[in-house]
């Protein structure tokens, strides 16, 4: 088995992208965007922040949120659903930007490594971020469609807590490697599984329960801001 400790480098690189990349939680802010310009009914944004608050208690339902967060996208195209994923972007996201994920990114992209976004959020809606940070490789929470159209469901599992590691081990063995030569940036409490399974972990932000599992675990802790970042 490959030992991290005889690689000083990660050899592939994945960065989460809500409070990890952005000052955002994506899933919030796109309903907060559709009840804004009256593409989704008034009440969306208090259910989103209700699921979001499950979220961060680690209770939350997943089918019941992806029912509701995907109801705007239902009987819709791919092309309609991009073009309101950017406009999301552009207005609810590229604003809370870290500079100091942008420069992290960066970095890891002139490495030469594998680098990949890699989220719970869906694949529309996280599309435009990995674009603009030239991410080339998105993996995401899936939507399933029907006769070009989505159905408001999702395909195959969700890309989230425990259910990252399964995209993101297929990701790395197409490239010959495992997530003990790779490197992870994450936020939550959720995230503990991936930061746990790969090499080089860094936990970005985090909360009084992340927090003490970096303590636990000795993982680096970055503290990234929107006007400057810097380690802990």
């Amino acid at each position: 088995m490959h030992d991290p400790k005889e690689q000083s480098s990660p050899a592939l690189w994945f960065f989460d992208m809500d409070h990890t990349l952005i000052d955002n939680d994506c899933d919030v802010s796109w309903k907060k965007f559709l009840v804004r310009h009256g593409l989704a009914p008034a009440d969306a944004q208090a259910a989103a922040d209700r699921f979001f608050a499950d979220y961060l208690a680690g209770r939350l339902d997943y089918d019941a949120f992806l029912r509701f967060q995907l109801a705007e996208f239902r009987s819709r195209t791919p092309a309609e659903m991009a073009a309101l994923a950017r406009w999301h972007f552009t207005e609810m996201v590229r604003p809370v930007l870290y500079p100091a994920a942008c420069r992290a990114v960066a970095a890891a992209l002139a490495s030469g490594a594998p680098v990949a976004l890699l989220t719970a959020t869906n694949e529309v809606i996280a599309a435009p971020l990995a674009a603009e940070l030239g991410i080339p490789h998105l993996l995401a929470t899936r939507l399933e469609r029907r006769d070009t159209l989505f159905t408001g469901a999702m395909a195959g599992e969700y890309c989230g807590g425990p259910g990252k590691l399964a995209p993101a081990r297929e990701f790395a063995a197409t490239f010959g490697l495992t997530l003990e030569q790779a490197a992870y940036y994450g936020d939550s409490i959720s995230d503990v599984p991936m930061l746990a399974a790969v090499g080089f972990p860094t936990v970005v932000n985090p909360g009084e329960k992340l927090a003490a599992a970096a303590a636990a675990h000795g993982w680096p802790v970055v503290r990234w801001g929107l006007e400057t970042g810097s380690p802990a």
